[in-house]
């Protein structure tokens, strides 16, 4: 009997104390010892301040009504140095209540309450008597309310939730103190998932669990059920999805019943047939769902690969931190099939719940949408306790820090060990254990007897560093472990090289980001790059709003659009982007973009099984990265990174994606087939330039197909015909008979040859060599170091003085640049253009300030401010992390004539995220004409910028360098404009 969702009176218990409390595992609960803890007040002290439906949690109706303030370490990876995002989560205790019918019917029977779910502590009450008690954050747990229920009356079930506080962002290494207890600091969100129900039974006998276990005959599972009570029969019938009954050869041995259907279909993710064991126990019943079908490693020691159904597998997924829009903690039914739609219409096949449990209404919806899942408990490494001395012994707090972790994982297993979509399990996202320490194998151990029939790992992190790793395969209790045999069978590493795609990514078929070869053990990329771009805030806003206005994060996205609209608006960017939308659409191209060269040179990659982009969602606190929004919305188009998974693909690779006219484009020619089948026909690759007109430029045959090879090599170093006109083309390679898999790869041709009314005279200060050589590259032009007697064009300068230029060029030479040393943070270059400069420009000779750098431009933009030319008032900020995020965006000026413009820059740019940052500047007389913004934060700013005041002209370009190509083009266009 499932209860209403709708209904719940939530009250916040301001008075509670709950600091000091004694918390208890659930292997120490006994509810008649428990202490009792009652509303502040008394139970006639409960007063509705508001009616929700779950889930929900206290943030999504009241965030920020007990105040807000900055993060602090403990909750927030940048507190430090961020405190735009402000923390208005409740800390402490509140209460959820309803009334709910249990039939008279249910006199003389044992009554089940059965929670999916609470964060942190949930003490629960029905008819104001403790029934239940859980500190298992998220995961379900079962409350007998036999004694306490009055059936045929009103019964009121209510839950004191108590939040200790948590993390809002991705780390989950840390841990909190409670009382005396140490445990994970979990997601810092207090409240309650859906799904609650009320289950009947013999009050003699009943079943307390019951599962389902998948072996490596697809069509043969087995039933497992533990019972209490007094002595009953045990019996299995075997149920299709209707619940209509299915042959089958179903044997009893030592309570373990064995299933054999050899007509059942299997489950698949193409194919979701679902089916029904029903176990009896006396009169009382269970039914668990779920599906035949069989994942796991094949050809370890030699050939490793994964397969599903006897059929090589590759998982194509994407990092969950398990955070959700509204409430923050659960989906909405809504939104959990719309993350399964998601990352099936992105391409993915799986998802990782990645440093976080799992959630039961997403693994019901990927058990009937059909998307992999592997499972993180959130927090695993507490399980292991620290490598301990000679003669030393734990703590108490940490002896429970390290019970609640293994409990914890314990419990994931037996919620989540039935369901087909459930992969492997992996303990703990990038962990150094020591495998000495006899804790990882007992916490692994306990996982794999949990649930025998699927692969535990224990690290899903820098292994191709260096850094342990222990195994457990189904049903073998041989323990792999990284000090024995190589990698401990699962090679995994994590890049985060890029904030995008850059150009070097994919050199040649040997060359190439993600390239690994050997295959004598599983190879996973479990976290590439960091491509971290905005959210579609206009569409979160809209959802949150026609959805009643609750969501604990409304108001941040409500400022981001009010703050980026004002700022379009005021800097004439509107033909550019017409809508705020159009802007966060736009931005988010780069990061799809980017994915779909990554995806590509992952499937290239034959040895790679598994892959996971670096981010699913993204929050309006952390984690920019993902390719999703809270609510699961997409950034961009999905066809971008779809096309690059589709099971049939061909790839034409490039070196570059900017050319200059005259060059040739230089291809690798590759076709992906993860169908393990043969296909047949002729590829056909080709050139369409941007009048429309299409050229051939080589056919390949289909190759022959060799059993799980999904790679095939077709051609190397194929050339295009000489790129003559300027502007988008498009290289496309198609197989006949399978046209959606098409491949298309756009680049860009620009002139890069000037054309000045005039040979120039340019007066060159403070630049570093490597610039002062991109300006020797251009013809007609003569550059010489400014002097105030000469007479000049136009000056360029970028504000270094002599030492600093020569130290760069000795670091240019050497490639000895010192770095920063850890903790230290770089050393700011303040730009300073000498008096002379500054008289030539108030006197009117052009100025390009070429600032690239934030010490570069603070210090140039002080003294053109100081000229009059715009107000200054500092820079929005620059890159605190790829999966933070930020980016460039360009409008359509004369300045970027003959490079892509009225969009956010893209691959075809490459202007790197690191040194990136945007000026906030007022005045008149300016026009700004590339933008600038980061992660979550409330400011645009001017990335470059044009004023014209008092007869000086000058130009200020705070973007680092796009490709060679784009970068002369846009020198030469500066110099035109300076001049004309």
């Amino acid at each position: 009997m499932t209860l209403p969702d709708d209904g719940w009176n939530l009250w916040i218990d301001q008075a509670a104390q709950w600091q000091d409390d004694a918390i208890y595992l659930p292997s120490q609960v006994d509810i008649k010892t428990l202490p009792v803890n009652p509303p502040t007040g008394g139970w006639g002290a409960l007063t509705p301040e508001t009616v929700v439906t779950l889930p929900a949690t206290v943030e999504q109706h009241f965030w920020g009504r007990f105040g807000l303030r900055p993060y602090t370490g403990d909750e927030y990876r940048y507190a430090e140095d961020d405190d735009v995002p402000q923390n208005g989560a409740w800390r402490g205790v509140s209460w959820w209540w309803r009334d709910i019918d249990i039939p008279a019917e249910a006199k003389g029977k044992r009554v089940l309450l059965h929670i999916r779910g609470a964060r942190l502590r949930a003490e629960v009450f029905l008819n104001e008597k403790l029934v239940g008690y859980s500190i298992m954050s998220e995961l379900p747990f079962d409350c007998d309310v036999t004694k306490a229920m009055k059936p045929g009356q009103p019964n009121r079930l209510t839950i004191r939730i108590t939040n200790p506080g948590g993390r809002y962002d991705w780390r989950d290494s840390t841990t909190m103190m409670w009382g005396k207890a140490k445990l994970f600091a979990s997601h810092g969100f207090g409240g309650l998932d859906r799904g609650m129900s009320l289950s009947f039974h013999p009050i003699d006998h009943h079943i307390t669990d019951a599962w389902v276990l998948n072996t490596p005959d697809p069509h043969v599972v087995t039933g497992h059920i533990e019972v209490t009570g007094k002595k009953r029969k045990l019996n299995a019938v075997l149920l299709d999805a209707d619940l209509k009954p299915v042959p089958a050869d179903i044997r009893l041995k030592d309570g373990i019943f064995t299933v054999s259907a050899p007509n059942a279909k299997l489950w698949d993710l193409d194919n979701r047939h679902l089916y029904h064991l029903r176990f009896s126990y006396g009169v009382d019943t269970r039914d668990v769902r779920f599906g035949f079908r069989w994942f796991g490693v094949d050809g370890l020691g030699t050939d490793a690969v994964l397969r599903l159904n006897g059929k090589r597998i590759k998982l194509y997924s994407a990092i969950s931190w398990g955070y959700w829009g509204y409430n923050g903690m659960w989906p909405t039914p809504v939104l959990a099939r719309r993350e399964i739609d998601s990352a099936k219409a992105l391409g993915l096949n799986t998802l990782h719940a990645h440093r976080n449990v799992g959630k039961a209404d997403v693994f019901k919806a990927q058990d009937e949408q059909g998307l992999l899942r592997v499972m993180e408990p959130g927090g695993g490494r507490h399980a292991i306790a620290k490598d301990l001395k000679p003669g030393e012994t734990l703590s108490e707090a940490d002896i429970f820090s390290r019970a609640f972790m293994v409990e914890k994982c314990v419990a994931m297993a037996k919620a989540f060990r039935s369901h087909p979509s459930l992969a492997h399990y992996t303990l703990q996202n990038e962990i150094g254990a020591n495998l000495a320490n006899p804790d990882v194998q007992a916490v692994l151990k306990a996982i794999h007897d949990t649930d025998p029939s699927r692969i535990v790992i224990l690290n899903d992190g820098f292994v191709a560093r260096g850094a342990a790793q222990a195994m457990y395969l189904p049903y073998s209790d041989h323990y792999y472990r990284s000090d024995v045999e190589e990698w401990g069978g699962w090679w995994v590493n994590h890049q985060g090289a890029g904030d995008q795609w850059y150009d070097k990514f994919y050199q040649n078929p040997d060359d190439y980001i993600h390239y690994q070869p050997g295959k004598p053990y599983i190879v996973e990329f479990g976290e590439m790059q960091g491509c971290a771009v905005a959210d579609n805030h206009v569409k979160l806003v809209a959802d949150i709003k026609a959805h009643g206005g609750k969501s604990y994060d409304l108001h941040d996205h409500t400022v981001i659009v009010e703050n980026t609209s004002a700022w379009l608006d005021t800097w004439g960017f509107r033909k550019a982007f017409p809508t705020t939308e159009s802007l966060f659409l736009s931005v988010g191209r780069k990061a799809y973009d980017a994915w779909q060269h990554y995806c590509e040179n992952i499937r290239i990659g034959d040895s790679v099984d598994i892959a996971a982009i670096s981010g699913w969602e993204t929050t309006a606190i952390e984690n920019h990265s993902g390719i999703v929004d809270n609510l699961r919305y997409f950034k961009a188009n999905p066809d971008l990174i779809k096309s690059s998974l589709l099971p049939v693909r061909p790839v034409a690779k490039t070196k570059k994606l900017a050319f200059a006219a005259g060059e040739t484009a230089e291809l690798d020619v590759w076709l992906l087939n993860d169908t393990d089948t043969q296909l047949t026909g002729t590829l056909k690759l080709s050139l369409v330039t941007p009048d429309g007109k299409s050229s051939e430029i080589q056919t390949f045959p289909v190759p022959q197909h060799v059993r799980d090879q999904f790679s095939y090599l077709l051609a190397e170093k194929i050339t295009s015909p000489v790129l003559t006109q300027t502007g988008l083309h498009k290289i496309i390679l198609e197989l006949p008979g399978h046209w959606t898999s098409t491949f298309t790869r756009e680049i860009w041709v620009t002139d890069t040859k000037p054309a000045f009314a005039r040979p120039l005279k340019i007066g060159v200060s403070g630049i570093a060599k490597s610039f002062r050589d991109q300006l020797a590259g251009i013809s007609a032009i003569a550059i010489e170091d400014f002097k105030s007697s000469g007479n000049y064009d136009a000056i360029i300068a970028s504000g270094l003085k002599a030492e600093e230029i020569e130290r760069r060029q000795i670091a240019e030479q050497t490639g000895l640049e010192a770095q920063p040393k850890k903790g230290e943070k770089p050393v700011v270059i303040p730009g300073e253009l000498p008096p002379d400069v500054l008289d030539a420009v108030r006197k009117g000779t052009p100025l390009l300030a070429m600032v690239p750098e934030d010490g570069l431009a603070d210090g140039i933009a002080k003294q053109l401010a100081e000229l009059g030319l715009f107000t200054y008032s500092g820079q929005v900020g620059n890159l605190r992390a790829p999966w933070m995020g930020n980016w460039n965006f360009l409008r359509a000026h004369a300045l970027f004539d003959g490079i892509p413009a009225d969009q956010a820059t893209s691959v075809l740019h490459q202007i790197p995220g690191e040194p990136s940052n945007g000026l906030k500047i007022s005045g008149n007389s300016i026009e700004v004409i590339a933008g600038y913004s980061r992660d979550h934060d409330r400011h645009n700013g001017a990335a470059s910028f044009t004023v014209q005041k008092a007869g000086m002209r000058v130009i200020v370009h705070r973007l680092p360098d796009m490709v060679a190509p784009l970068q002369k083009r846009f020198l030469i266009n500066a110099l035109k404009w300076m001049t004309t």
